[in-house]
């Protein structure tokens, strides 16, 4: 039956991206609704991995252990030709620097839309299936959409705020008439869900670089199930192939030498490569998120994860707004942000899709021969998880980064001979950088990610291994600011020496052995502003309590009592 409430924000899509939305939307205090064209959950695996970055994210969102006990940790990547193997990467032997979760996890897209959607009923909301977006017109405060039910009963309602997450063929988009700018290539690719007979170790997955398309075998979390994924060079984006069990196995004997029997073929499809990403992720009261804005190759198991990273960027923006503890123009950020993401995105996944599918047989013995050289490389190999796993995307520029004035020229940094320092930290529009909290500091918490963990601003306070503040002067500035305005800030102060008994002295970390300090480059007394997607909004060496306050007025709402 259709719903008769009016949400501060309608979802249109309940897949990953979607449900991600709804969830922060209730997370943040708005109120949602989902609706779905489908009747039901997909039961396709489709996306396999989960990367570092979104399980962040699902740690966040308390969600982080359904995931994780439905999935499986990916251990390696073995990359051969037909007759020998290439090189051997081993997740765990990685350069993560701080990942809280060092892996990729191999589990069905089922799966963690499962994950969502319970998560979902627990907090309240639900999804409205066999619900259609027939129609939305857009007026100066509000979009009015019609939908059509399951009873085929229509419904027109106002809504604040609408988020598009229906997928590559969008219908949000197309009544947007938003244009997706980008190309489709003529690489077809054929996968199937199977179980496998044969002596290689359960949890690895390998990439034959077969002269003939490469093939792609990848891990489920199923004993001996696999998905195997081959590139068709001999077909064309109008042939419908037929993928059937021996076929999947003929590939297997032709491209490889492994010694494989396969068994059980739960699920097939096929897919043509392309890249292409919407004009901007914003029509006035109505968001672009997911598939709907950016499609690309799977290669590197990128759509799902920025899918949901789209959400987790958008919705602590939109409630700010909503609720007026922010200012409008801070949703100007999310498209200034994600669509850079965005094309930056399609850029890498767009070059490594056309290395793989090279046809022409000299190029394939270079590249094969690269391979075997970089990918033994330390640092290529780490590329494999940080970069890969999405951990260090830097967002340039938009209304919720400061720019970031260096302390020093930049020549002086070049020829090391700045004595801060400062620009090693996480600068603004950087991923904040986690660190384990000292065993005798006095917080609960295990790291700065606990702390960082809620709907909140976090404020950095660093006293600086030298010039530092009276502690006193510190805990008055971060009570000011944290009282300033009407989004929520929570100030933390953190200091090298043991500090003494002080007013809110509980958000007084003791950094007993600089290790915080270090992670974030506070040689000096600094400020640094965490936003609620954990990623860094401000910085300052030097505590500057007029610039972080230029800085929040320009994206938040003072509170009404202390406004000047």
């Amino acid at each position: 039956m259709p719903s008769s409430t009016s949400p501060d924000v309608l979802i249109v899509g309940a897949g990953p991206t979607g449900l991600t939305a709804a969830l922060e939307a209730i997370r943040h205090g708005l109120s949602v609704r989902v609706v779905d064209q489908n009747d039901s959950r997909s039961i396709h695996s489709k996306a396999l991995v989960v990367h570092s970055r979104t399980l962040e994210i699902f740690q966040d969102m308390g969600l982080a252990s359904c995931v994780l006990n439905r999935g499986r940790k990916f251990d390696a990547l073995n990359i051969h030709t037909p007759d020998r193997r290439l090189a051997r990467i081993v997740f765990e032997e990685l350069d993560w620097q701080d990942a809280i979760f060092p892996f990729w996890l191999s589990i069905p897209q089922s799966e963690t839309e499962r994950c969502l959607e319970e998560h979902l009923n627990e907090w309240g909301g639900r999804v409205e299936r066999g619900t259609e977006l027939l129609d939305l017109e857009q007026f100066r405060d509000f979009a009015r959409v019609k939908l059509k039910h399951p009873d085929d009963s229509i419904e027109t309602i106002d809504v604040p705020w609408m988020v598009g997450c229906d997928g590559a063929h969008s219908r949000t988009r197309r009544l947007l008439g938003i244009e997706m700018k980008g190309k489709a290539d003529d690489n077809v690719f054929i996968l199937g869900d199977v179980r496998i007979g044969w002596e290689l170790p359960e949890g690895e997955g390998s990439n034959i670089l077969s002269p003939d398309g490469i093939v792609l075998i990848v891990p489920k979390p199923q004993p001996k199930r696999y998905r195997i994924i081959a590139h068709m060079p001999e077909l064309t984006i109008s042939d419908t192939p037929r993928i059937t069990l021996d076929c999947l196995q003929s590939l297997v004997n032709q491209r490889t030498n492994f010694k494989a029997t396969l068994f059980d073929l739960s699920w097939s499809s096929f897919f043509s490569s392309k890249h292409f990403v919407v004009s901007h992720h914003r029509q006035g009261r109505v968001f672009m998120a997911g598939d709907a804005a950016h499609i690309h190759s799977p290669v590197g198991g990128q759509g799902l994860n920025s899918g949901i990273q789209d959400a987790y960027n958008l919705m602590w923006k939109l409630a700010l707004v909503q609720k007026g503890k922010a200012q409008p123009k801070l949703l100007d950020s999310y498209s200034a942000e994600r669509h850079e993401t965005a094309e930056n995105l399609i850029a890498r996944v767009s070059m490594a899709t056309r290395i793989l599918t090279v046809k022409h047989k000299p190029v394939q013995k270079v590249r094969d021969q690269l391979a075997g050289v970089l990918l033994n490389l330390d640092h290529m190999r780490n590329r494999m998880g940080r970069n890969v796993a999405m951990l260090d995307i830097k967002y340039q520029a938009g209304p919720a980064i400061a720019r970031d004035v260096p302390t020093s020229p930049r020549f002086m940094q070049w020829l090391g001979l700045d004595d801060s320092d400062f620009h090693k930290g996480p600068s603004p529009g950087m991923r904040a950088t986690n660190v384990m909290l000292p065993e005798d500091g006095n917080m609960t918490g295990k790291s700065l990610f606990d702390l960082y963990h809620g709907t909140h601003h976090t404020l950095m306070i660093f006293s600086g291994f030298t010039e530092s503040p009276p502690l006193q002067a510190l805990a008055e500035l971060s009570t000011g600011i944290q009282l300033q305005y009407q989004a929520q800030i929570q100030p933390y102060i953190i200091s090298l020496e043991q500090p003494p008994a002080l007013n809110g002295g509980r958000y007084i970390i003791h950094d007993s052995n600089g290790s915080i300090h270090r992670a974030y480059a506070a040689w000096k007394p600094s400020l640094y502003l965490i936003r609620p997607d954990k990623y860094v909004g401000f910085r300052s060496q030097g505590i500057d309590r007029s610039q972080l306050s230029a800085y929040l007025d320009s994206i938040l709402v003072r509170s009404p009592v202390l406004e000047e």
